[in-house]
């Protein structure tokens, strides 16, 4: 599969509301320790919000197919 299907979330983090860069993110927090303490912080939280959205999608997804299948029969 070179594409993703089109059940697929959008990223609920798009660059135009959430506009800091790295290079901005390494200048807020210079502290290295510090700074990958946080990126896993919000990482392991914004995987969550992620594989959740996924999980309903594909589920979604299922159950749309599924009631199609029966519209067949």
């Amino acid at each position: 599969m070179s594409e993703k299907p089109s059940w697929w979330p959008q990223n609920p983090y798009p660059e135009d509301i959430f506009t800091m860069t790295r290079e901005q993110y390494v200048e807020a927090v210079p502290d290295p320790g510090l700074r990958t303490a946080i990126t896993g912080c919000l990482a392991r939280w914004a995987w969550g919000v992620a594989s959740d959205m996924i999980w309903d999608a594909l589920r979604a997804e299922q159950e749309r197919r599924e009631e199609e299948l029966e519209r067949q029969e």
